[in-house]
């Protein structure tokens, strides 16, 4: 199964029903044609509590997953795998204005890697992306190519604040695969892994590696040999990320397709809040030079 495949299983008749109508190929290849002719309607959001866990893990074992032409960052037969997990505030279309506090706030969870592209813009490409509400499972589905997001069965992103730091606990179940629970607690200590020092110079330099973005790539759901590209606007400043250390964690299943050094530790930090936008999408020419 392809796994961005909508996973049936896990959802209500209705929302079994409204997905089997909406995201039918008839309709995908309708709304495909029409983006061709018609301005993308652009998204924003308000985020918080963005929380990236990291690992390293052999390039070889994901690129046998994907398709030859997508050409992932790597580095002494490494390339990094995040989770990222973050709260939205009412994400919707950026031209409502203030009418767009009339959209829900879902909580998100974006499985990634990232690509060694031929310019200058960040780029990353979606393994898997998790929400907790359904609505954007079903928006997402009907109007992108770049989101096909998965309604997870449990999602909890809470944060504890005090003075000297803050806990964030996360627990996300999906499937057996995609699944894991993370604390974690915010410090002072900007110390990279031992096994990410051969990759990186410092902590500055890794975390600026895998913060900046300037797109995201998404197998078509009903087509795994097509991509198309989300065009994102995420400024990020320094003052707003802050280390964090894993106080526990259970790793998801799929990690052990990528590698066998499954206790390895994890990469960690928080990002307090950003302005999110999506400007844009368009598919990808598989002849196109990346």
């Amino acid at each position: 199964m392809h796994k961005h495949q909508i996973k049936f299983k896990y959802l209500s008749m209705i929302q079994h029903g409204l997905l089997r109508l909406f995201t039918c190929k008839t309709l995908l290849h309708v709304r495909r044609w029409l983006m061709h002719y018609i301005p993308f309607l652009k998204l924003k959001s308000e985020v918080t509590d963005v929380v990236y866990l990291s690992w390293l893990v052999d390039v070889d074992a994901v690129t046998a997953q994907y398709p030859h032409f997508v050409p992932f960052w790597q580095k002494d037969g490494k390339t990094i795998f995040t989770i990222l997990t973050y709260q939205h505030h009412h994400f919707g279309f950026a031209f409502l204005g203030w009418l767009r506090k009339l959209f829900p706030s879902p909580k998100q969870s974006n499985w990634r890697f990232y690509l060694a592209t031929t310019h200058a813009n960040k780029t990353v490409i979606f393994e898997q992306i998790i929400v907790d509400q359904f609505l954007y499972v079903l928006g997402g589905r009907l109007a992108s190519d770049v989101m096909p997001a998965q309604l997870a069965t449990q999602f909890e992103h809470h944060i504890n604040r005090n003075m000297l730091s803050d806990e964030i606990r996360t627990h996300i179940q999906l499937d057996d695969q995609y699944s894991f629970s993370s604390q974690i607690r915010t410090t002072d200590q900007t110390q990279l892994p031992d096994v990410w020092k051969p990759l990186f110079k410092d902590w500055n330099e890794a975390v600026t590696f895998l913060v900046d973005q300037d797109h995201a790539w998404s197998q078509w759901s009903d087509d795994a040999e097509h991509i198309s590209q989300g065009d994102i606007d995420m400024s990020i400043q320094p003052n707003q990320i802050r280390p964090a250390k894993v106080q526990n964690i259970q790793s998801p299943e799929i990690l052990k397709q990528w590698t066998t050094d499954t206790e390895q530790e994890v990469f960690a930090f928080v990002v307090s809040d950003l302005h999110f936008y999506v400007q844009g999408e368009h598919m990808l020419l598989r002849n196109s030079s990346y």
